[in-house]
């Protein structure tokens, strides 16, 4: 079923199966953090593009979000049917689930989507050691260049 779609959203189009709730959660999260409006409406449609695409067609805004239990997808009325914008054909990641709506969001606004390496790149982290050892290196050398640079004689090293 439809929700009344006579205010200016984003529709999201939902297939009730087990752990929906928390991939509407952080859809909207994301739709929510760029600052877009959303509806929520219930199908028995199982697939996501289809869902896309009923909801995508309903919003003034022309874009919709089917989330299915196999996947999730993003739609814009202007495209066909069966070649929506966006498609996660497995049943993702919380991480995943976000960026959709945030790029949901961003179709609505014109601006630059977020890609997925951005988002999931996360930077290893280093061993206390090995950190305590790149901060001394890099304190020892700014040190030794600022007295170079004073016309001092003078060395500075560090010692722990």
């Amino acid at each position: 079923m439809l929700p009344d779609t006579s205010k200016p959203c984003v529709l999201i189009q939902v297939s009730p199966h087990p752990g929906f709730e928390r991939k509407l959660r952080e859809v909207q999260a994301g739709m929510e953090e760029e600052g877009i409006p959303w509806l929520e409406g219930q199908s028995i449609e199982p697939d996501a593009v289809a869902l896309a695409y009923q909801g995508a067609c309903a919003s003034r805004l022309g874009v919709g979000i089917g989330i299915g239990a196999e996947g999730l997808c993003i739609h814009h009325n202007k495209l066909p049917a069966g070649q929506p914008l966006f498609v996660l054909k497995v049943a993702g990641t919380p991480l995943e689930w976000r960026r959709f709506g945030y790029n949901a969001a961003r179709l609505v606004k014109g601006i630059p989507f977020k890609i997925q390496a951005a988002e999931t790149e996360i930077p290893q982290v280093m061993d206390y050691n090995t950190l305590y050892s790149l901060v001394f290196a890099i304190v020892n050398k700014v040190l030794q260049e600022t007295v170079q640079g004073h016309g001092e004689v003078k060395a500075w090293s560090i010692t722990l």
